[in-house]
């Protein structure tokens, strides 16, 4: 007689893993991150607000919807396409997400206030992704695709950007990964192990 032998699932570190929020600048690599991620994650889905609100819209580009209802108007779809993420972590707490956000969203009140009560509700971990201005001018050389914050050329803005951003993004992260020098799956491991620690 054939013994028969029945495989277990195991639990491991990641099994109480929450879902991930990226934060950082445009060029930081939220979507790169996001998607090294997800191959480590296997249970987990990638979303990306960007693509979210565009695909709510009639429009084709973040620059169009801009220029059509302003950056106002571009926040308040921000603020409703993650009432509808954080809506579905809520009443589906199985389902797990690697969410990247577009670098605004924190400076927006609404949104915040959103990100802030999840986390303390203990349905997300916020992780910054932070890289030096230099990093991301050089990032942003090659893919300055998207509308400027200030006026300004959006290469030539980052500093400010970065000035402004960079301690909220700390106050509000669990884990901040500095990504500048690493390779996206060196920043992704970097991000597991943090996250593993807390």
């Amino acid at each position: 007689m054939t013994a028969r032998t029945s495989r277990v699932s195991r639990p491991t570190e990641l099994d109480g893993l929450r879902s991930i929020v990226l934060l950082g600048l445009r060029g930081s690599g939220k979507t790169t991150i996001g998607a090294r991620l997800i191959d480590r994650l296997p249970h987990f889905v990638q979303e990306d607000l960007d693509q979210c609100v565009l695909d709510d819209s009639e429009h084709d580009t973040i620059e169009k919807i801009v220029n059509d209802e302003g950056w106002e108007g571009f926040r308040w779809r921000e603020y409703e396409q993650l009432q509808i993420w954080l809506w579905s972590l809520h009443h589906l707490p199985e389902r797990k997400m690697v969410l990247s956000l577009g670098g605004g969203v924190p400076t927006y009140e609404k949104s915040l206030a959103l990100l802030q009560s999840a986390e303390l509700h203990g349905m997300i971990r916020l992780v910054y992704l932070r890289a030096t201005p230099e990093t991301l001018a050089k990032r942003m050389e090659t893919s300055a695709d998207r509308p400027s914050l200030t006026g300004a050329d959006p290469i030539a803005e980052i500093s400010k950007v970065f000035e402004e951003r960079d301690e909220l993004y700390r106050s509000i992260a669990d884990v901040v990964v500095d990504v500048d020098g690493q390779s996206p799956d060196e920043t992704a491991s970097a991000v597991l192990a943090a996250l593993k620690q807390l």
